[in-house]
């Protein structure tokens, strides 16, 4: 039943995620915030209007509080890269892709932290891992390394990385890779073709990031195909 849950969940996350893009702004809770809870109620929708500066969104009471260690009880937590929940970017697809598959999956629970530093990736994961959630969705390359480890660390949890590339398979770790190369090839090919200077450029995030490469060289190519003489 669990592996089943985390197919479908991953299914359901790889159609609503868009492709993850580098650095996202500060903000912060270290606690989990109840955003939805099932229960005859519908998934509370994300919140699409800017995030106010100090909070994150409130948790939602509800009749009773699911018991996430109850063996039929699925309970799906999601940690976000540094960022608030709603950056307009991957934290916000990855939640909204969460929620929608929680709710097709009847879970009874789905939170999520926001991250305010790096160095805490590990030990929110951990809140959710502690409570008996049963799949833990983490955003972003960046936290590939901690999601590992935590997947290490607690084998009867399902994990899910958003764009995130394990090289050692596990059994409890599914990674959503995205062809970064391809979209920013279309991207490329119709900046070139709305250009009448015959100069582009294209704004990106952090080239440590190999995604943000990737994108980066997809877009060149896409350029060159429609104007070899094209200035970038």
């Amino acid at each position: 039943m669990k592996r089943l849950v985390l197919l479908l969940t991953a299914l359901l996350l790889l159609a609503m995620v868009t492709v993850a893009c580098g650095g996202g702004t500060t903000e912060t809770t270290a606690e989990p915030t109840a955003a939805a809870e099932t229960g005859g109620e519908e998934v509370a929708p994300a919140d699409n209007t800017a995030a106010e500066p100090t909070e994150a969104a409130p948790a939602e009471e509800t009749s009773g509080d699911a018991d996430c260690t109850a063996e039929d009880v699925v309970c799906v937590g999601l940690v976000t890269d540094v960022g608030e929940i709603d950056d307009k970017s991957f934290n916000q697809s990855a939640w909204e892709g969460a929620q929608q598959a929680a709710e097709a999956l009847g879970a009874a629970k789905v939170d999520y932290i926001e991250t305010k530093d790096a160095k805490d990736y590990g030990a929110n994961i951990g809140l959710f891992a502690d409570q008996g959630y049963d799949i833990i969705v983490t955003v972003g390359f960046a936290m590939g390394e901690a999601t590992a480890e935590a997947a290490g660390t607690y084998p009867d949890i399902d994990f899910i990385g958003v764009d995130q590339f394990q090289g050692e398979a596990m059994p409890n770790l599914t990674g959503l890779i995205f062809n970064e190369d391809k979209a920013g090839y279309l991207a490329g090919v119709l900046a070139a073709s709305l250009s009448q200077s015959g100069t582009i450029a294209s704004v990106l995030g952090t080239d440590l990031v190999p995604p943000v490469v990737a994108f980066n060289e997809g877009y060149k190519n896409g350029a060159l195909s429609v104007n070899p003489d094209i200035t970038i």
